[in-house]
């Protein structure tokens, strides 16, 4: 595990190497799978109020455009400290049109529907002059919290709190090493581990949050490829647990 003010230069280290490992060339399965369902949950199911949603540590994930382009979505925000992630994303998805612009002593990347804002999660507020006023419908977390230091969680989960409106939801997407060859396979990262009853500890104990549901858990190494990637972290099973999370009214 890197040291926790490391993770920078480890980030930068891993971005400059010849592979993405925790890129996908396509939408996450689980995004395509919940998405829908995720975006309806906000608030009132018959409304056609569009969507803002949020994507932490977004990388250059294809995910971005997949919310952008849908049909309940009027605005996605992402965020993530390294500028080769917000170019690299501007260059593969030419559709949005996405400018680099400065706005106070911030270089940030903004689109047709779409805002890719360059710093630290968190420090993150959202301003009316980046277009991410107020608070988000929907908050995605595919590769953020298990890219999170385990001693932030607490912190992280909270600010996820603040930054979502009452009745909002957040789908969750993490790692649980569920069979490692030693102790120090399953605390390494990132992505660092985390299973249902940790959680569920941290976001039941947040009293923003109304109710956490376990959509699905599946297998992370059921591939050849998938298998000798966990077994050189000294991982034997590795499982994607998929959550819904939603915000009291």
């Amino acid at each position: 595990m890197p040291p926790l003010d490391d993770l920078h230069s480890f980030w930068s280290q891993r971005w400059s190497g010849p592979k993405l490992g925790w890129h996908l060339e396509h939408v996450n399965p689980h995004l395509s799978k919940y998405t829908d369902l995720f975006l309806r949950s906000v608030g009132d199911t018959d409304s056609d109020d569009q969507r803002r949603v949020f994507v932490p540590l977004c990388g250059k994930s294809v995910d971005l455009a997949h919310l952008a382009a849908h049909p309940k979505v009027s605005h996605v925000v992402g965020i993530d400290i390294m500028r080769d992630a917000a170019e690299t994303f501007a260059n593969e998805h030419p559709q949005f049109s996405m400018v680099e612009l400065t706005l106070g002593d911030e270089n940030d990347f903004h689109g047709e529907g779409i805002t890719f804002l360059l710093g630290d999660l968190f420090d993150f507020k959202p301003s009316s002059d980046e277009g991410t006023n107020d608070v988000f419908d929907a908050i995605y977390d595919r590769a953020s919290m298990v890219a999170i230091h385990p001693t932030l969680r607490k912190k992280y989960v909270s600010l996820l709190g603040s930054l979502l409106r009452p009745s909002g939801t957040i789908l969750l997407v993490t790692i649980e090493k569920r069979q490692v060859i030693n102790n120090e396979a399953k605390l390494n990262g990132p992505p660092f581990s985390i299973d249902e009853m940790q959680v569920r500890r941290l976001y039941e104990a947040e009293d923003w949050v109304e109710s956490v549901t376990l959509l699905e858990e599946k297998s992370d190494a059921d591939t050849d490829m998938d298998r000798e990637r966990w077994a050189a972290r000294g991982v034997v099973q590795a499982y994607e647990l998929v959550f819904l999370i939603r915000k009291k009214v």
